[in-house]
């Protein structure tokens, strides 16, 4: 009987070992994930403020782009107000040289009558 009880001791002594170290190794797994979900909370957390970053800038640029856009189309005005003027002064000149070029040929006519006579 005392060898029964000293075997069972044995027994329980080595199930309780290898509860013990199964409990260690849960801990450590526990600890593991644990640490495992931090790092991926951080991770997370990064990703999200990049994402936000990326917005913001994305936003910037979207007020960058209506800006430009604003500006081309007030350029591109002013560009037709030019070319208006140029046309106006290219006729003004044209008719310029017409009237220039007319006084030259009545001088020549007069000159010819003058000399003439």
């Amino acid at each position: 009987m005392f060898h029964d009880l000293s075997a069972r001791a044995q027994q329980d002594e080595e199930e309780v070992a290898r509860v013990w170290k199964e409990w260690i190794e849960l801990l450590q797994r526990d600890t593991e994930a644990r640490q495992r979900a931090l790092e991926l909370l951080v991770e997370v957390e990064k990703e999200r403020e990049l994402k936000l970053g990326v917005e913001e800038r994305s936003m910037a640029l979207q007020q960058r782009a209506s800006l430009d856009i604003k500006a081309i189309a007030q350029l591109h005005k002013e560009q037709d107000k030019l070319r208006q003027i140029t046309e106006r002064l290219r006729s003004e000149h044209d008719t310029a040289r017409e009237e220039r070029d007319q006084t030259i040929r009545e001088r020549d006519e007069a000159r010819q009558e003058v000399s003439s006579i």
